[in-house]
């Protein structure tokens, strides 16, 4: 059963507290062109002493990344969803049984508070997406291969229940023993909703407006890739697909009046074959031209080009200077790229040609235990 509990916010104030690898940019070499400050929310896993999701500061000019602490307490926060305002924050939390914590932000100590948990929502809650439009959010389940969707209240943000599908089949691979939901992203417009099943090896599409929430199958991925993450580009109707078992890249372009996405492209997203690789996390840079993904085992980033037509190449592999990168994004000037390496504790920092699209080492990293998502903050 799905437990949904208000929280007065007032309860829940207390405790929260080498060398250049590719080509490195001419851009921005001077110290007093650097670009100013940013600042990220690192969610993470809870098991070994992390209690939540901390806000980081990235500082070009002192070639520093900083931890500025704890900024909302919680079980395994493992991926986001942050209100454009930025006063609300959604996490995909929870140990044996899947949850969300809704937060609210306190103005005075611009901490998060609590303001609703619902739970019982199944096992394995890994990704969560909020609608552009922020009337409703969704989760996505791993283990108990499940989607929730929710509506939003308009003043009070309390989620209810709106939609439940649970997926079956199986694929080819051992990873694949039965469905496993592993990503949900509404489409640019907010008419679709997409959820990427890695065991079936399909990405489905939700109808917004749909009110028995039953998805069509929008594309069928080749027998064992294992689908994972999926990016849309910023301009054009094409959706880029992340293959964690194939490490590869599907292309497709997407039928904006049915959400049907039809294949245009699939490449690898390794520079040269090599065992024990498991692909994860995938974004597109704001001018759409240029690709990166986190392929763990080898620990990279692989950069690929999109062509005129939509189409990728891959022209880099980069180390990720930690080990096993859960997620990754990129800064909002677009000069670099933050990688949450779970397995080594790590949040590193690669500079990011805005030309070529070509990355870079730097100094800047940070100690942080088990970081699974990287989001921009004000």
């Amino acid at each position: 059963m799905t437990k949904i509990t208000q929280i007065l916010p007032a309860l829940c104030l207390t405790g929260l507290l080498f060398s250049l690898s590719g080509c490195q940019s001419t851009l921005n070499t001077s110290a007093n062109n650097l670009p100013t400050q940013e600042n990220f929310l690192i969610g993470t896993y809870t098991q070994k002493g992390s209690q939540g999701v901390y806000k980081v500061t990235l500082d070009p000019k002192a070639n520093k990344l900083t931890n500025q602490g704890l900024i909302a307490e919680g079980e395994n926060p493992s991926y986001l969803a942050i209100s454009g305002s930025q006063d609300w924050l959604y996490a995909a939390t929870g140990k044996q049984s899947g949850s969300i914590n809704t937060y609210k932000i306190d103005n005075q100590t611009q901490k998060y508070a609590v303001t609703q948990q619902v739970t019982g929502l199944g096992k394995g809650t890994c990704h969560i997406s909020l609608n552009p439009q922020e009337t409703k959010l969704a989760v996505a389940n791993y283990s108990s291969s499940d989607v929730y969707m929710f509506d939003i209240d308009p003043t009070t943000k309390k989620l209810t229940q709106a939609g439940y599908f649970k997926n079956e089949g199986s694929g080819p691979t051992s990873r694949q023993e039965k469905s496993h939901m592993h990503y949900v992203q509404w489409d640019k417009s907010g008419k679709f909703l997409y959820a990427v099943d890695l065991g079936t090896d399909e990405v489905l599409a939700f109808e917004a407006s749909n009110h028995h929430f039953s998805p069509i199958v929008a594309a069928k991925l080749t027998a064992g890739d294992g689908p994972r993450h999926l990016a849309f580009h910023p301009n054009k109707p094409w959706v880029y697909v992340l293959n964690e078992l194939s490490n590869s890249l599907a292309v497709f372009e997407q039928d904006t009046s049915t959400g049907k996405l039809t294949l245009k492209q699939h490449l690898s997203a390794l520079t040269t074959p090599t065992k024990n690789n498991t692909s994860s996390a995938i974004k597109i840079s704001k001018d759409g031209k240029f690709v990166y993904a986190g392929v763990r085992g080898i620990n990279e980033i692989a950069v690929f080009k999109i062509a005129e037509n939509g189409t990728a190449e891959l022209i880099q592999s980069h180390p990720t200077l930690g080990n096993w990168p859960r997620d990754i994004n990129l800064s909002e000037n677009q000069q670099y790229l933050l990688i949450a390496n779970q397995k080594s504790d790590t949040v590193t920092v690669l500079k990011r040609d805005l030309k070529t699209g070509l990355l870079s080492n730097t100094e800047m990293s940070l100690t942080i235990s088990t970081p699974s998502y990287i989001g921009r903050y004000k």
